[in-house]
């Protein structure tokens, strides 16, 4: 018989690219990421193949390794979380997608998480998960300031990957020491939530997305650069890339509801996709 899960993305907050292990088995990595109730769908025939169905096609928001997970829940039953997220990983690894860890593992686990990273063989896994229990209000609170765009910009992250970490390989100062900071911005966003400052998180959205961009020219363009400018005259008070960047979705912070309300309308009026969304608590699930 046929059997059916479904795993949700997620929306990476701060200290992404620091799970890829070209980083995270030198330096340890450090990310805030939360799942979102847009989901990725997975069904096993009869015939073990396996069809997918996705809620959302932007790029960025971890789709690829959803896949992935689905593939290996499916196939076997009896495996954990942190098996399946681990299984999905290697197969990931496998087929030269140069990503990190942090998709995986929110797609089993949702929630709204940090992160640690480091060598497959070190004491308690090569990933570590806190999640992070906020007060109710807080949380809604905070569900409601976050704006999630899909750009419309096309993007292939492997092409981004491969020039960082190429750069980070041959000691790139501009790399190196970016990398560094988004693993700090990663505990800094930890720091924000647990202590429910908002104007932390504001803070370190924006300082990521500083850091983001010196990794690589490609991280932005000018069509993204157009949305930011959109977004930050209109309500947005902070921003970043979701992913590798150059292209696809895109999420904002406003430091009040009129906010989130004024730029969620500068943004459909200028043709951009928002993503409604809510948080999601349960990860790998049944469908």
């Amino acid at each position: 018989m046929p059997r059916s899960a479904r795993v949700p993305l997620r929306i990476d907050l701060a200290g992404g690219w620091t799970d890829v292990p070209a980083f995270a088995d030198a330096e340890g990595g450090a990310v805030v990421n939360v799942a979102i109730d847009k989901y990725v769908r997975g069904t096993l025939g009869g015939d073990g193949s396996i069809t997918y169905e996705h809620d959302v096609r932007a790029g960025g928001l971890g789709s690829s390794a959803c896949e992935h997970v689905l593939a290996a829940a499916l196939r076997d039953a009896e495996a954990d979380l942190d098996e399946i997220a681990e299984a999905a990983f290697a197969e990931e690894t496998a087929a030269g997608v140069p990503g990190g860890r942090q998709d995986q593992y929110a797609a089993c686990y949702g929630g709204l998480s940090f992160m640690t990273f480091g060598r497959a063989g070190a004491s308690g896994g090569p990933v570590r998960i806190e999640r992070l229990e906020l007060p109710e209000p807080i949380m809604l609170g905070l569900q409601k300031r976050l704006l999630l765009v899909d750009s419309g910009v096309s993007r292939l992250s492997g092409e981004v990957h491969a020039a960082v970490w190429a750069a980070y390989a041959r000691g790139d100062d501009a790399v190196v020491g970016a990398l560094l900071a988004l693993r700090q911005y990663g505990r800094a966003m930890r720091d924000a939530l647990a202590g429910n400052d908002f104007g932390g998180v504001r803070h370190v959205m924006n300082e990521n997305w500083i850091q983001q961009k010196r990794l690589h020219a490609s991280v932005t363009n000018g069509s993204i650069d157009e949305i930011f400018a959109l977004a930050m005259a209109n309500g947005a008070s902070a921003g970043k890339a979701c992913g590798a960047g150059g292209g696809g979705a895109v999420v904002f912070y406003a430091s009040s509801d009129t906010d989130a309300a004024r730029l969620r309308r500068a943004l459909a009026s200028g043709g951009l996709a928002v993503i409604d969304f809510a948080f999601d608590f349960e990860g790998l699930g049944d469908e």
